[in-house]
């Protein structure tokens, strides 16, 4: 295909040229407007002054283009090659790469996302985009537009979608345990066969998902979470983080329960090893024989809570109340075992005392 036939098939309606052989291609001032060139060979084309917005060009072969003064303003770069290519001037802002991506050396790009493991990736814009098999574990995505976005297979775990929009979005077999999406907009999300095991719910409307199969054993829902009509909340086997909930033994170890409210609760037993509850209002709760090591209760309401027999080892109590709270036979910290010394050996002791008349003699020599 050279650079005619593709300007001709583009302008009645093509998009789709994936693995296109376009080597020295003059495609100068070209509108490719959310062109498809995964795996292309455009290697020493010249694309200077092109529209390349919200291309795919994952895995494509960019060596020696010319790219300068094109805009490339959510183009998808991940896997593309782009060694000794000219970039003067390009527009990247909100391009989305990987650790496949290859640029000049030398060149440092700006304004750009990477797909990646514990990523920064608030408020980004990824209306649409082939987002399958990604590792976007820890990744923080709160706030951001993910409408129609395809995530199937995505590893999301622990990822902070809070606030999200999810809308029409394929998840199909994601990974969420234990993921953020409070408040996330879940308008027809097709969530079947996903992982939603210890996820945050909070706030989420579900009526209208597809939850097939779904594992959300575990998930943390507040009075807000809303589930289709044909699924019987209390058949769930998620945890209810409301006034006067009934979680004794609950296992709500590292989740994140910021400000929840959990007044009266029956929390006997319950593991919070390492939870977050900055600001949780926990007043009046039974909290005997809870497992609160490490957990944060940063400014949290304890008043008139029991803490009987609780462990609050390295808990972090700092500005919480706890006023009229009940502390008997809690455990605070770990004294370390004094152990005794170990008795010597005649023979030790005597080796000891002679290497210490050595080492007198020696000061004195000195």
């Amino acid at each position: 295909m050279d650079a005619n036939e593709l300007v001709q098939s583009y302008g009645v309606g093509e998009k789709d040229f994936s693995g296109a052989i376009l080597t020295r291609a003059d495609l100068h001032r070209t509108d490719l407007q959310q062109i498809d060139l995964w795996g292309a060979d455009l290697s020493e084309a010249n694309l200077s002054s092109a529209d390349l917005r919200s291309a795919d060009l994952r895995g494509a072969t960019l060596e020696s283009a010319n790219l300068s003064h094109a805009n490339l303003r959510g183009a998808d770069l991940r896997g593309a090659n782009l060694l000794q290519a000219i970039l003067e001037s390009a527009n990247l802002e909100g391009a989305i790469i990987d650790e496949t991506t290859q640029f000049p050396i030398g060149f440092e790009p700006s304004q750009l996302h990477r797909i990646a493991p514990g990523a920064i990736l608030e408020g980004i814009d990824l209306r649409g985009k082939d987002l399958s098999g990604v590792d976007l574990s820890r990744a923080d995505l709160s706030a951001a537009n993910l409408t129609g976005t395809n995530l199937f297979g995505a590893d999301l775990s622990q990822a902070n979608l809070s606030q999200a929009d999810l809308s029409h979005a394929d998840l199909l077999d994601a990974n969420l345990d234990r993921a953020n999406l409070n408040g996330a907009k879940l308008h027809q999300t097709n969530l079947c066969r996903a992982n939603l095991q210890a996820a945050n719910l909070f706030d989420t409307d579900l009526r209208l998902a597809n939850l097939q199969a779904t594992d959300i054993q575990g998930a943390l829902c507040n009075a807000k979470t809303q589930f289709p009509k044909d699924l019987n909340p209390s058949q769930l086997q998620v945890y209810w983080i409301v006034p006067g909930a009934s979680l004794q033994n609950a296992n709500l170890s590292q989740m994140s329960l910021i400000g929840a409210d959990l007044r009266k609760a029956n929390l006997t037993g319950a593991n919070l090893t390492g939870t977050d509850l900055w600001g949780a209002d926990l007043s009046e709760a039974n909290l005997t024989d809870a497992d609160l090591t490490n957990a944060n209760l940063w400014g949290a309401s304890l008043s008139g809570a029991i803490l009987d027999a609780a462990i609050l080892v390295g808990t972090n109590l700092d500005e919480s109340d706890l006023s009229n709270t009940i502390l008997s036979d809690a455990v605070r910290s770990q004294e370390p075992e004094e152990q005794e010394p170990e008795e010597q050996e005649p023979e030790e002791q005597e080796l000891e005392s002679l290497e210490q008349i050595d080492r007198n003699k020696a000061d004195y020599l000195i």
